[in-house]
Order: C-alpha cells, then structure tokens, then sequence
C-alpha cells in the first residue's frame, strides 16, 4: 500500500512542477518512481496474497516498446558510421574530429528517453500493484482527489490573477493553466481525470439500479451512496469538468467529449451483449452522467464556445507547422533525428517570419517520426495500440471491476485526438497520468486464470 501511495503523490503532484516540463522535475520524477519501483518490488516478493502478474498476456506489447527505448538509446551512442552530416560539417569548423551520432543533440535525447523510462515504470508499477482489486480502487480514487485538488488550484488562480505557480513568476490569466504553462496541457490532465471520475459514476449508479427492488429502495439506496463514494466521485467530477471547460482548450474539450462518447457506446454495447442483472439500467446511468455533463457544460463552458468563434479549430500557424516538419521527416524518414530533437531540427525548415517560439510540433504522432524514424515510430505507435486493445478486450470479457479498463480507453481516446493537435503528452504530468490509467486498466482487464 505504501508503493501505492507513493505513487500517487508523484504523479498527483507532477502538475505543480510546471507540469514537469523541465530537467530538474524530469531528474525527481525519475528518481521518485525508481525508488518506488524498488519499494513496490519487494513488496511483491515479500507478498503471498498478491494476484499472479500475468506478465505474458501482456508481453508482447512491452517488448516493442523497449525495443523502440533500445534503438533511441542507439541514436544518442557515437556511431560514426551512421552520425548524422552535421557532426562532420562542425568538427571541421572546429578544426577537430567530433565523435558523431544519429541524434542531432544527443542531451536532448537522453532527457526523452529518460522521460520514456519514468512514463514506463509508472505503467508497469501501476500494473503489478493494480493486480489488486483494493490497491486498483486506491490508486483511482487516490489519483482523483489529487487532480481534484489540482483543479481547484487552478480556479483559485483564476479567480485572484494570480501571477505564481508555487513560487515560479508566470503571467496572470483569464484561462485556467493549474499548475501547467499552458491551457492545452492543464485540458488534458483534467479531461483525463474527469472521465476517470464519470467512469466511477456511472459504476456506482448502474450498482444501485441493480440492487434496488422499488422505487423506495431506489432512493434510499441512491441516498446512501450520494452520502458515501459516489457523492465523493460526483464532486471530483464537477471540480473537474468545470477546470476542463475553463481551460478554454478547443482540442482537450472536444478530445474529453469524444472520449466520453466512447466510454457511452462502451457501456451500452457491453450491456447489449451481457443481458444480465442491471443491463436494463444502463440506459438511466449513462442518460445522468450526460446530463451531468451538459449542466456543468451551461455553468462554466462560456470561454470555450467563445474562444472555438473566434478561433476555430486549427490555425494557420499550426498547419505550416505540420508541413514543414512533413519536410523534415522526409530528410530523416528511415533512422529520425534522435527522439526529442524537434527543437533542435525545425529551425531549419520553418517559413513564417515573428516572435514566435515554435519548439513543438503541435502534433505528437509527427514530432514522434521525425525523431525515432519512421520504422520506429510505428513500432512504438503498435505497441501502445495493442496495449489499449488489452484493455478494450477486458472490459468485456471480465464479469466485474469493469470501470479501470472503461477509464483507460476512454483516456486513451482523448490522448490519441489530443495528441494530433498538441504536444500534451510531451508534458511529463500528463504522460504520467495516462501511464497509471492505463497500467490500472490493463491490471484489470487480465484474468488470473491461465
């Protein structure tokens, strides 16, 4: 249980770091969940009671992933046979021999391999400890009280200007950000968060239709829980869904909505094919979180339908963005520029002339490419995919504790779309966040059976 915690708090807190979008909460991060990764393996050794891993239902997924890891690590090594012509061009401007490598800055390589690793550790933590029913539950609920306290950190900042996030000088503003830079970054983190929370509504609401006997029964029963976790759930949900919408983000609300839309259509097909007790009432569960959302939506969705006015849904920046690293990748298509180098590379195709700071691409699956390569990327893009179909393949064939494997494909729906028209998965808070739910998920989607 302590692992458990821990880890929670590593990735709950990773928002206030400026959502661990620089080397020193990238290094503490790091070195948090490597120490909770050692705690969390001897408490499994230790440990008769935990259910079996299950590593191999899962393994082949992993295995692309490190393989990708691998080659990234390959790309920062000195090879000169395969450096890239720049490390020649400079060492002879230097008037000395460079040792050479794949990656045009191969620090910046590091540093994104080990961001990788940490996202990768919390994954595979939250699988093996999420094994466990009870720790599974924890972790969830553990993770929305911290989004939840994130959130309302964020509305607080709102409501007096203030122009600190902890004791970094940021600029006032009228979105929400939390403790992010940027109000893409914080819609993400949110939306994710808040569909965790309307997956556990929806949970706790088709358990009452199914226990209840009478429409009596049905309010006392509904009283109940209102007054227990499913009250606790429905103000994580509110909190929430209300910092989401202030963020103003055109991308992460209409991501978040798509998600849930998923998690609806899950829902009822599953219901569909079951026929059992409570399948009637799926109906009335998914009707109230709508309707939840869509109240909540009227309170506090102002700015975001403004904003989508005025601005539309991409800008022409955005998309000169996405053909110049289109020409980019086509320079460095089969071995990539070394994973995290966009910043390094795009200064030498981008055409617009202003103050502006373009060191993302705007599109994780592009800047993915043009780092790792093609071959690569598509390796590491199959291997989260067949993670999530893990995960899908669960939520029907398990009888019970469908809500994990729920909440990890409807997260990883908003990051798939929210990815193609932002970088919030290069905020480590966020890839954090996605790596426990979706290793929650998977925990729960494996039988136990052989």
């Amino acid at each position: 249980m302590l692992a458990a915690l821990l880890l929670i708090l590593i990735v709950g807190l990773s928002p206030y770091w400026l959502g661990s979008n620089r080397p020193l909460p990238w290094s503490g991060n790091a070195l948090g969940v490597g120490l909770v990764a050692i705690l969390a393996g001897v408490g499994l050794l230790v440990s008769r009671q935990h259910p079996a891993l299950r590593l191999d239902r899962i393994a082949v997924p992993l295995v692309l992933i490190v393989l990708v890891l691998v080659w990234a690590v390959i790309q920062a090594l000195p090879l000169n046979l395969l450096a890239h012509p720049a490390w020649q061009v400079t060492g002879e401007a230097l008037g000395r021999s460079l040792d050479g490598s794949i990656s045009v800055n191969p620090s910046q390589t590091c540093w994104a391999i080990t961001r990788w690793a940490t996202a990768g550790a919390v994954l595979g933590i939250a699988y093996c400890l999420g094994r466990d029913r009870a720790l599974a539950l924890l972790m969830l609920r553990g993770f929305l009280v911290m989004a939840g306290l994130a959130a309302v950190y964020g509305l607080v900042r709102v409501a007096f200007s203030l122009d600190k996030i902890l004791w970094f000088d940021v600029a006032a503003r009228s979105l929400l950000t939390s403790g992010f830079l940027n109000q893409n970054s914080a819609a993400t983190f949110f939306g994710m968060a808040a569909l965790c929370a309307l997956v556990l509504i929806i949970e706790g609401t088709r358990q009452i239709l199914r226990e209840s006997n009478s429409g009596h029964d049905l309010l006392r029963r509904a009283g109940d829980h209102i007054g227990g976790r499913l009250g606790l759930d429905l103000i994580c949900f509110f909190t929430l869904f209300v910092a989401l919408l202030v963020t103003a983000s055109r991308g992460g609300i209409l991501a978040t909505l798509a998600g849930a839309l998923v998690l609806v259509i899950l829902y009822g097909l599953r219901s569909r094919r079951r026929q059992g007790p409570g399948g009637t009432g799926w109906t009335l569960a998914i009707v109230l979180g709508l309707v939840l959302m869509a109240g909540v939506f009227e309170l506090a969705g102002v700015r975001f339908t403004s904003r989508l006015a005025q601005q539309g849904l991409a800008a022409e920046l955005r998309l000169d963005t996405y053909r110049a690293t289109l020409d980019a990748i086509s320079d460095y298509l089969w071995i990539g520029s070394g994973l995290g180098t966009f910043q390094d590379v795009f200064p030498a195709y981008r055409t617009e002339v202003g103050n502006w700071i373009w060191d993302k691409a705007h599109n994780d699956y592009l800047e993915l490419v043009l780092g790792l390569g093609v071959p690569a990327a598509l390796v590491m893009l199959l291997g989260l995919g067949l993670l999530v179909l893990i995960t899908l393949s669960g939520f029907f064939s398990r009888r019970r504790d469908g809500q994990f494997a729920a909440a990890a494909v409807g997260v990883s729906v908003l990051v798939a779309l929210h990815a193609a028209v932002d970088f919030s998965l290069q905020i480590q808070a966020n890839t954090l966040a996605f790596a426990l739910i979706l290793g929650l998920g998977l925990a729960q989607s494996v039988s136990s059976r052989a």
